[in-house]
């Protein structure tokens, strides 16, 4: 009997962690591991065999949550949502070209000089000249230029 209480203590505990750290998805398969075994204590056997036996269920079934349905279960509730980093504030934001060598051109973002290319790749750029932020690609800041009305 009081491997349900264990079981269902188990079960309530792995919910309420994944309740205070939603949206990880990382304890929640710990809960779905406590099912089985809870439901095999209905059998009300304490031999020890069946205790180890509801262990090794309990890890399988955990075991087998994190590792095949986590990835589901992220692409099920998470696929609306796009990740966003601090460099996303800076889209669209006007730079000036600060140099340009051979086939590449250098602005300066926050203090910092970045080589720049355009959002077409045979795009030529000169020195002084206003460009606005596309995207950012790895270590290079993807760009457009910018049209001034006269």
């Amino acid at each position: 009997m009081y491997m349900t209480y264990i079981w269902l203590t188990i079960l309530v505990l792995f919910v309420i962690i994944e309740l205070i750290d939603a949206g990880t998805l990382v304890s929640i398969w710990f809960s779905f591991g406590a099912i089985i075994p809870l439901l095999m204590t209905i059998y009300q056997t304490n031999a020890v065999w069946y205790i180890i036996l509801q262990v090794v269920v309990f890890g399988l079934v955990s075991t087998f949550s994190i590792l095949y349905l986590r990835k589901f279960a992220k692409k099920a509730l998470f696929k609306n949502s796009k990740e966003t980093t601090n460099l996303d504030m800076y889209l669209g934001k006007e730079l000036k070209i600060l140099k340009v060598d051979d086939e590449k051109a250098v602005a300066k973002l926050n203090g910092v000089e970045y080589n720049i290319s355009g959002e077409d790749e045979e795009e030529k750029f000169e020195v002084g000249e206003k460009v606005s932020i596309v995207k950012f690609s790895g270590n290079k800041i993807i760009v457009k230029k910018v049209i001034v009305k006269e």
